[in-house]
Formats: C-alpha cells, sequence, structure tokens
C-alpha cells in the first residue's frame, strides 16, 4: 500500500488539522476511560502504545518530509530522560503531595531538565 498520495492529499487538506485533532483525542479519550473503569495496565498501554508518534511521523513526514521527521526523532529521544523523571515524580509523589502539587512539580522538572538537556546537546534548540 502506498502511503504517498494519501499523505500529500493531507497535507493539503484544508480539515488537516482537525483530523489531527481528533486523532489525539481518541487516545486520550480512550486512555481515560480505560483508566476510569480500573483498567490501568490497558490505559498506560494505550498511552506508552507509539500510534501518537506513529501518526505524528505520518503527518510530519507528509508536511515536511524525511528531514523533518529524523529531527522529530532524535528530539523524542533528548526527550525521554526528563519525560521518565517526569512520571517517576507523579508516581512518587500523587500518595504524599496529591495529584496537583506532583503533577505541576513533575512538568517544572522536565522543563528544567528538557532546557538543561537541549543546553548540553550542541545543535538542539526548543
Amino acid at each position: 500500500m502506498q502511503l504517498a498520495p494519501y499523505l500529500a492529499y493531507l497535507a493539503g487538506s484544508d480539515l488537516r488539522l482537525v483530523i489531527y485533532f481528533l486523532l489525539g483525542g481518541t487516545v486520550t479519550a480512550l486512555t481515560a476511560y480505560f483508566a476510569s473503569q480500573g483498567r490501568g495496565m490497558l490505559s498506560a498501554f494505550i498511552t506508552t502504545l507509539p500510534l501518537l508518534t506513529v501518526f505524528s511521523f505520518l503527518l510530519i513526514y507528509a508536511e515536511g518530509g524525511s528531514k523533518t521527521v529524523e529531527e522529530y526523532a532524535k528530539s523524542l529521544l533528548i526527550f525521554t530522560p526528563p519525560w521518565l523523571c517526569y512520571v517517576s515524580i507523579v508516581l512518587l509523589g500523587v500518595n504524599r503531595m496529591g495529584i496537583v502539587k506532583s503533577l505541576g512539580l513533575g512538568v517544572l522538572i522536565f522543563v528544567i531538565m528538557s532546557i538543561l538537556m537541549q543546553k548540553m546537546l550542541p545543535g538542539t534548540k526548543l
């Protein structure tokens, strides 16, 4: 199956942002639904399943080609350590300080670590 015609159509479509929004919203809705049903493992699996990155890779390719996909993929790797710290802080903090404070602290640490990583690695920019 050739994706090129579909990706070209999508990149030229006026509705592409709506389609992007619906794809992301579907994953978010499934995650919340299964978590609320007490199926945290399935919810986490859906969230970490590379559905969003698959869609993102395809859409980024449609918009900007292979060079933009390469830059995006490298950036994902750069942001993985800060993301792991963020998740760890939420995991360890939710029972100690509550969800809002643990999320706030986790996001703050994520941002700080991301900026530090970006400054340490030459040729990267936020």
